[in-house]
């Protein structure tokens, strides 16, 4: 039994994500009870939060891309769940 809040941030575009995955992780969370949030940034791909994405995808002909945005409200939606778990 898992006791804590699960928050996925994911990639609309990320080729390696699957709609079929997230189905399930969703029916797994929601069957076991288990707080979640899954945000999926439109236009991000894999690797969106790595400045380096889009040099690593070139080099290795893989489709990964920085999403400059999409790692900004990431990191903030981030930070909000944490600020709101551990007070200060």
């Amino acid at each position: 039994m898992v006791k804590a809040e699960v928050l996925v941030f994911n990639g609309a575009d990320d080729p390696f994500v699957k709609q079929e995955h997230i189905d399930v992780f969703m029916a797994e969370m929601a069957h076991a009870n288990v707080k979640h949030s899954f945000i999926n940034y439109a236009g991000a791909k894999h690797s969106f939060t790595n400045p380096d994405a889009d040099k690593f995808g070139k080099q290795f002909e893989l489709p990964l891309a920085y999403d400059k945005q999409a790692d900004q409200q990431s990191w903030a939606a981030l930070s909000e769940a944490l600020n709101s778990i551990y007070k200060r």
